[in-house]
């Protein structure tokens, strides 16, 4: 059984003439590490929210299908009971944490499930541990960095233990220095096995750690494949309005010089070795005609 199914979901935000979504459907197993994609006003958040039950409960609207986490049909089952299996990390950290410091800020939602006072503190260590908080425990999260408090936000929720990580942009907003450090954490989580559906704008980041890429445009699924298929399928990537990774570009205009690249480059790693190739051949190519002559 798919550790996420979801089918034939249609969403109209209270008061709106179109819907937000359009008959979405798909599955996702557990480990996987899936990117979604797509334009501004695509339905990307309203997804991420119908996935973690915020959607038809805490945000109104008119809701048709179906969504199970892990075999939980989500109208069924209140939100709360349900962030004990899937994890929502939103754009603005600063609208997700309530209090004075850190350590509270992630032993919050940990006591409103009347947890043993033992489990708590192995909990908030392991967080605190997870996302490289634990020297800032004390801090009131005004006196962090945009990346740390995206950190702590990561860390309230993985605190919670869900299967399930959904990360809605939660580096958009961050300086690069913020960005790494948030990643840092998803590549560590990515390592452990953790399911993870990552919103990103981004193509260069969303590269480094997707097997697979969904798309979405006006509310409907375009496209859903393995990572390398979609992102190097520049086309699609330009039609929707979203840019491709750069090095994918190079490729491509090296093609269109009269290169001939088996395979365009997804990662710098791979541009490099490309680059590497080329220059090669060229030299070989060089030596030749100088052997002729």
């Amino acid at each position: 059984m798919p550790l996420i199914e979801v089918k034939d979901l249609t969403f109209t935000y209270r008061g709106a003439s179109q819907p937000a979504l359009k008959g979405v459907s798909f599955t996702i197993e557990a480990g996987e590490f899936v990117g979604l994609i797509g334009p501004t006003g695509a339905g990307k958040t309203t997804l991420c929210m119908a996935l973690a039950g915020i959607i038809p409960f805490t945000v109104l609207g008119k809701m048709g299908g179906r969504v199970w986490i892990a075999g939980m049909n989500t109208i069924e089952h209140e939100v709360a009971e349900l962030a004990q299996v899937i994890g929502l990390v939103l754009q603005d950290a600063q609208a997700q944490l309530l209090m004075t410091d850190v350590e509270k800020e992630i032993v919050f939602p940990l006591e409103n499930l009347a947890l043993p006072r033992e489990e708590i503190a192995r909990r908030l260590e392991a967080a605190l541990d997870l996302v490289h908080l634990k020297e800032m425990r004390r801090l009131h999260p005004f006196y962090l960095s945009g990346g740390q408090r995206q950190r702590v936000a990561l860390a309230s929720i993985l605190a919670m233990e869900p299967q399930i990580l959904v990360l809605d942009e939660a580096t958009s907003e961050l300086d690069p220095v913020g960005v790494e450090e948030v990643l840092s954490v998803v590549s560590e989580l990515k390592a452990k096995g953790k399911t993870i559906i990552l919103v990103e704008h981004n193509m260069e980041e969303l590269v480094r750690f997707a097997d697979r890429v969904i798309v979405l445009r006006a509310g409907r699924i375009v496209a859903d494949g393995p990572a390398r298929q979609i992102l190097t399928n520049i086309s699609l990537l330009q039609d929707i309005g979203v840019y491709p990774p750069q090095i994918t570009l190079v490729g491509q205009r090296l093609r269109e010089l009269g290169l001939d690249l088996p395979e365009l480059p997804l990662t710098l790693d791979e541009g490099i070795t490309m680059l590497e190739q080329l220059v090669k051949a060229h030299a070989n190519l060089s030596g030749e005609e100088r052997v002729v002559k």
